[in-house]
């Protein structure tokens, strides 16, 4: 069978078109990203450290990047900075909770470059497990919604 120098070169020249053709198809099918346009609205992200025990939150759309982290967490009061990679114009958090709507938090500027926000939130009586998160940056809005795992708020009945 490996006699034939034919089909040696096809066992030899075949996995090679194979990975060629594969970068090929993405290359010519794939989505191109685009820049975000003013006025629009993109979905966040949560990525995996936002489901577990983890301390942070990352959520990603693109470029656009925000890291969340537990501050001060008291029996009543929970404190979340939010880190970005740009300035951001504005950010609303709050819980969602599928018996009340407790009313969103605005989010104040800690820095003068618009780039770290935080919040202190009072804990909900109900039994939530999402935040919502809203964020403007350059007059494009961004949101999402995190589960609450990563807080770590082993000791709080949420």
């Amino acid at each position: 069978m490996f006699t034939n120098k034919h089909v040696v070169v096809a066992m030899l020249v075949a996995p090679v078109l194979a990975i060629l053709a594969w970068f090929a198809i993405d290359y010519f099918i794939a989505e191109r990203p685009h820049a975000a346009k003013p006025g629009a609205s993109y979905a966040l992200i949560a990525k995996s450290n936002c489901r577990y025990d983890s301390g942070q939150c990352d959520l990603e759309n693109g470029d656009f990047k925000l890291t969340l982290l537990p501050g001060d967490v008291t029996s009543a009061n929970l404190t979340l900075i939010m880190k970005s990679r740009f300035p951001l114009q504005q950010a609303t958090i709050g819980f969602i909770d599928d018996e009340s709507q407790p009313a969103p938090s605005k989010m104040a500027a800690t820095n003068a470059d618009a780039t770290e926000w935080t919040a202190t939130l009072a804990l909900p009586a109900g039994n939530t497990s999402m935040l919502g998160i809203a964020a403007s940056a350059q007059d494009t809005s961004y949101f999402g919604e995190i589960p609450l795992a990563f807080l770590a708020l082993r000791n709080q009945d949420l």
